[in-house]
């Protein structure tokens, strides 16, 4: 390291791309590997070397793709629902929600968990985390909810289940 690098604290480590691989496999996990999502997610990844920035990229390509959707935390039950309904992984839902006793002055947090609870594990609601006061909620299978959980918090982000 030169006498800029040791004043500044720089190395040439710090111009190499970080491996936001992580990312990819997530969304592999989320889509059952839709490859036109996970090509244009790689795309998006070579044009940026910003965590922050990559993660946003594949909110939004999820959201587009129907894989997530964003819903205001103070949303309505019947908002909710329909929310969980745009989801092209709204078939992994197995059970009548009707059927449910979804208290209408509870909330998000409240409604996913009951629906949670009632699938018995086979699927979960989680919401993905960018720091922000709505939700990206999506639908998975367990085995995918465990791995995109661990996978986002090894990474310093937030995938959870209600």
């Amino acid at each position: 390291m030169g006498l800029l690098g040791r004043l500044f604290k720089t190395d040439k480590n710090e111009n190499e791309k970080k491996d936001l691989s992580y990312i990819c496999k997530i969304t592999e996990l989320i889509t059952d590997n839709n490859s036109d999502i996970i090509n244009a997610l790689r795309e998006n990844i070579m044009q940026s070397n910003s965590d922050n920035d990559c993660w946003l990229g594949m909110v939004n390509l999820l959201n587009e793709k129907n894989y997530a959707f964003d819903i205001d935390y103070k949303c309505e039950l019947e908002d909710f629902l329909w929310a969980l309904e745009q989801l092209k992984t709204y078939s992994l839902i197995d059970i009548d929600l009707s059927s449910l006793n979804l208290n209408e002055n509870e909330n998000i947090e409240a409604w996913g968990e009951e629906i949670n609870t009632a699938l018995g594990g086979r699927a979960y609601i989680c919401m993905i985390d960018i720091d922000s006061d709505s939700y990206n909620i999506i639908i998975v299978n367990a085995e995918a909810c465990e791995k995109i959980s661990r996978i986002a918090h090894n990474n310093g982000h937030m995938i959870e289940d209600f």
